[in-house]
């Protein structure tokens, strides 16, 4: 994992410059799930060449960007995504990190050794219930022999990531004991419906925030998302995407996020431009439920009260975060 302090300090410059921080970045849109709750893969699209991923790279490089998500889509789907990985840990002297978004049903043991070489920081896995349900194909019952062999091979960091629904809460605690004992971190995704409004309620969630934990160091966003879950949508906050958070779409075009697309412009005509007029409040704001944006726009928009807990974990200091304890 290639945090140090050069990577703290100027992460902490970003909290004041017009630079962005954070970029997901589509490797492709092709999936080989068609997951009813998902609308961010176009099936059989084409894979973009390696060559021009390698040059978006450059580009968020040259804008400033320290953290990659490489994404679809399936990006397992690329044959050359360990290169693309090895192409972003050279940029910044490794001072960058580097995580897949997969699925994972298409890991084998040549593709974590591949990634492993190449210096990939995390892994996040997609794993929503222990059967297929209705709303989502990855289920434990396919993924477990794959999740077992990341376990032994991986020297990257791994998180298993279940998007919340009617179909994934009330089996939660059991998926999670059938998880123990391998040596990953857990997550949520809360289910979100076109423009990225949050499209779940209820006491039911809350109870497992509230066992589990919000992770530490965007407690500004935990507090809002248990409000959200209650219905209450009225806590301003500033939507820092476009700005601090790039999403690269397959065509190369720079969105706010991956919901909202109507503001797009290619990447290699991003400058400061643009990206000083998206530091903005967004009408897409209120009930919005997309993590990673609301991440960057907590830890980054709330210095002050994110700061020391977020350089304690990029550093791997101080406690675990609640969700990591076992049950």
């Amino acid at each position: 994992m290639s945090v140090d302090w050069r990577f703290v300090l100027t992460g902490a410059k970003r909290v004041f410059d017009s630079r962005p921080m954070y970029a997901q970045m589509m490797v492709t849109d092709d999936c080989n799930l068609r997951c009813a709750y998902c609308d961010e893969y176009t099936a059989k699209a084409p894979l973009p060449d390696l060559a021009e991923l390698k040059s978006r790279v450059d580009l968020l490089d040259h804008l400033g960007v320290q953290v990659y998500d490489f994404l679809g889509g399936e990006p397992l789907l690329h044959p050359g995504i360990a290169e693309l990985i090895r192409h972003a840990k050279a940029k910044r002297r490794g001072s960058n990190l580097a995580t897949i978004i997969t699925n994972g049903f298409l890991l084998t043991d040549k593709i974590v050794q591949d990634l492993n070489e190449a210096g990939l920081d995390f892994m996040q896995v997609s794993v929503d219930s222990i059967e297929p349900t209705a709303l989502s194909q990855k289920a434990l019952k396919t993924i477990l022999p794959r999740l077992k062999m990341l376990a032994k091979t991986a020297r990257f960091q791994v998180e298993v990531q279940t998007v919340l629904n009617e179909a994934t809460r009330d089996s939660y605690q059991q998926f999670r004991e059938l998880l123990k004992g391998l040596p990953f971190a857990f997550g949520f995704s809360i289910m979100h419906g076109r423009g990225g409004r949050i499209a779940i309620q209820g006491p039911e969630y809350l109870d497992l925030l509230e066992r589990y934990g919000v992770f530490e160091g965007v407690n500004f966003y935990g507090q809002h998302l248990k409000e959200m879950l209650n219905g209450d949508f009225s806590r301003p906050w500033k939507c820092l995407a476009g700005s601090k958070f790039l999403y690269v779409n397959g065509r190369g075009e720079t969105q706010w996020c991956g919901q909202q697309r109507e503001c797009r412009r290619a990447l290699k005509d991003i400058d400061l431009t643009w990206l000083r007029s998206n530091a903005r409040h967004k009408p897409c704001e209120p009930g919005c439920a997309l993590g990673c944006v609301r991440l960057i726009s907590a830890t980054l928009g709330e210095p002050l009260k994110s700061m020391g807990a977020s350089i304690s974990l990029a550093l791997g200091l101080g406690q675990k975060p609640a969700e990591r304890r076992n049950p």
